[in-house]
């Protein structure tokens, strides 16, 4: 009796843990799939623009730079100068949208400081285009 005594004493009792892992991720799955989550509204149908009161959008302002470093609108040639008080004039109630079209052979420099100018002058957008001519 007294050998199966020192037997048990020397014997160390292990834990088994991996039932517990198992229960501690089925768990986890748990509360993931039951987890209310937040619900995005995504796209809408009620656009900014289709609240606004006038149904004919304004036209934009065209400005033409082209390859000899004039810079024209509607035909004219205003200069560097002009576009501001063009910006400035052609509408009073909201700004304008500006569109510089851009010749083949016109200086990057040019449309930069064209773009300074209107945005100077209050234009709402300025948007470069490539002259297709």
């Amino acid at each position: 009796m007294k050998k199966n005594l020192v037997n048990h004493k020397s014997e160390q009792t292990e834990i088994n843990v991996s039932p517990l892992i198992d229960m501690v991720f089925i768990l986890l799955i748990f509360f993931i799939v039951a987890t209310s989550f937040v619900n995005e509204i995504g796209i809408s149908s009620a656009y900014k623009d289709s609240n606004s009161k006038s149904d004919n959008p304004k036209p934009p302002l065209f400005f033409n730079l082209s390859g000899s470093g004039q810079v024209i609108n509607n035909g004219t040639t205003i200069g560097l100068e002009g576009v501001a008080a063009k910006v400035r004039n052609f509408s009073t109630h909201e700004p304008p949208s500006v569109i510089i079209q851009v010749s083949k052979g016109a200086k990057a420099g040019l449309a930069t400081q064209v773009m300074d100018q209107a945005l100077l002058a209050g234009a709402k957008a300025v948007k470069l285009s490539v002259d297709s001519k």
